[in-house]
């Protein structure tokens, strides 16, 4: 199932084959000495897991063994950029990857439309996973389109669902550090685009996770109460009514969208790092 190993500074690259033979590209951070556990990060829209270096990075140096993936039609892995016919074939990308890394405890974590992700597949595969860390994730957008864009796109979504458009995120609303932003792997990789049907199926997962507020492992929602891309709002409500084994809720003062990237990126990642800790003591005394 996977191809092309090779080390790369502080990681190794390799790719995990789908349920249909795409090979997704994946990084992945071991730890100098014996792994405490593993986390399988799922990035956001039209990004890719050369934007987490630095955190596979942190976590490695923490004893977490760290695997980032590049989901299909993004970053390295092939496929049609930023487009899927069905929305439960990026949820079995990541359960494969989770299944062919697995051994040991193993944590997910997504943020934005990883976060919806990483939600969405719990809810819906059988995952060996012992807890879920969820960044900023797309329940409800902080500036949701007007009624007719989405009236619009239904439209197409029969016609033309693979019509893009721009999603009119600029880096001023991810991060208040641009210099780190630009010191990221891939920069010419990020797609600024959604398709239609990407859209509207994102759209539908949203809406599903929330109509079920239950998740059936520990979790950590985390959110920036500056973020503008996405709602810390409908985060923190879902959250009230989530049913979960434990659950934790970070809001951060003033951070924007990409917490992991901000200025407090490090005391963000940081507690990421205490609460897997904290599950595993609980869960393996």
């Amino acid at each position: 199932m996977t191809t092309d190993s090779k080390v790369v500074a502080d990681y190794s690259t390799e790719t995990v084959t789908a349920v249909d033979g795409l090979p997704l590209f994946c990084r992945r951070w071991d730890p100098a000495s014996c792994a405490a556990a593993s986390v399988v990060v799922v990035h956001g829209l039209g990004e890719h897991s050369g934007r987490y270096v630095h955190v596979g990075k942190f976590f490695a140096e923490a004893g977490i063994r760290t695997i980032a993936f590049d989901l299909r039609g993004h970053g390295r892995s092939p496929g049609r950029p930023v487009f899927v016919k069905r929305y439960a074939e990026l949820a079995s990308d990541v359960d494969c990857v989770v299944k062919y890394f697995s051994g040991g405890p193993t944590f997910l974590f997504g943020h934005s439309f990883g976060g919806q992700l990483v939600l969405w597949t719990a809810q819906h595969f059988q995952l060996q996973i012992v807890g879920l860390i969820v960044s900023a994730p797309w329940l409800v957008l902080a500036n949701a389109p007007p009624p007719w864009k989405l009236f619009a796109a239904q439209k197409l979504n029969g016609v033309i669902p693979g019509l893009r458009f721009s999603t009119g995120i600029n880096s001023q609303r991810l991060s208040r550090d641009q210099a780190h932003l630009d010191s990221l792997e891939d920069l010419n990789l990020l797609h600024k685009f959604v398709t239609v049907r990407t859209y509207l199926e994102a759209i539908n997962a949203a809406a599903e996770i929330m109509s079920v507020a239950v998740i059936n492992f520990p979790i950590l929602f985390a959110a920036g109460d500056g973020d503008e891309v996405t709602s810390s709002k409908a985060a923190e409500d879902y959250f009230k009514q989530l049913s979960a084994p434990s659950k934790s809720l970070k809001i951060y003062p003033g951070l924007l969208h990409e917490l992991h990237n901000e200025t407090e990126r490090e005391q963000v990642l940081r507690d990421y790092v205490e609460w897997m800790k904290s599950i595993l003591q609980n869960r393996f005394p």
